[in-house]
């Protein structure tokens, strides 16, 4: 009676065993609907990962606020750059019309009533007249001739004087023996000129000019004109190059 009743159990149990396998191998029907409906749509194409159905609207309302942040923060940038832009304009524009110019000071006591007024030709034969000072608040007219050692010697210095020189100041030669409407000498003082690489214009003495040349013993010699033609203070009679440089420095600020 006793093995009858284990045998029982045993089959029973065996029984259950395999329901038990059969109902785990079965497949899931909603699992395996949801997976074929996923296909389907893929397949279909209805489905868009960047429809904005799916994405929450307080989302989309941050994303639009930081659009419409970038769009202002350019338009500030491109305001910004245009002012900038215009500042150094209006820079550049005071910066030309003021020039490279220095503040000029000449003591009423070294400004006599005597104008120089004259006419006479360049070292090239182009006319010249007292209107050449009118455009600088000071001229230096350094008086030199073409048998002078010394004038020759320190032509170089000159020329470079006149290439660093204020826009507002001028320098001007006058050579003492070359002489309007007479060619002697031309040659000459256009050799010197032009081996000392002298770019300022040089003036011929004319009879307008004689007054001044003819009251100086020694040369080189210089003197200062303002822009109305008056010449300030005394003729620096032998004046070299040096003593020249350092009176028109005394004029300037």
């Amino acid at each position: 009676m006793l093995k009858t009743l284990k045998k029982v159990v045993v089959i029973i149990l065996a029984t259950l065993g395999v329901l038990f396998i059969a109902l785990m191998l079965m497949p899931d029907d909603e699992e395996t609907d949801d997976t074929v409906e996923t296909v389907a749509e893929q397949e279909d194409g209805e489905t868009d990962v960047t429809e904005e159905a799916d994405v929450p609207e307080d989302v989309q309302e941050d994303e639009a606020a930081t659009e419409e942040s970038v769009v202002t923060d350019n338009s500030a940038t491109e305001e910004s750059s245009e002012d900038a832009a215009s500042d150094q304009e209006e820079a550049q524009t005071t910066d030309d019309s003021t020039g490279n110019t220095v503040t000029v000071s000449i003591p009423d006591s070294e400004i006599p009533d005597r104008v120089l007024n004259f006419k006479t030709v360049s070292l090239d034969g182009d006319v010249v007249t007292q209107d050449i000072f009118a455009d600088y608040d000071i001229t230096v007219v350094h008086i030199w001739g073409t048998f002078c050692g010394p004038c020759i010697a320190e032509m170089g210095d000159y020329a470079s004087f006149y290439k660093e020189l204020p826009d507002n100041v001028n320098l001007v030669g006058l050579i003492c023996d070359v002489y309007d409407g007479i060619d002697s000498n031309v040659s000459d003082a256009n050799d010197i000129l032009g081996d000392a690489g002298a770019e300022f214009l040089n003036m011929r003495t004319s009879d307008d000019l004689y007054d001044v040349t003819g009251s100086i013993q020694y040369v080189p010699s210089s003197f200062f004109v303002d822009r109305e033609g008056h010449i300030i203070g005394e003729i620096m009679d032998g004046a070299n190059f040096e003593m020249t440089k350092e009176r028109l420095a005394g004029y300037l600020n």
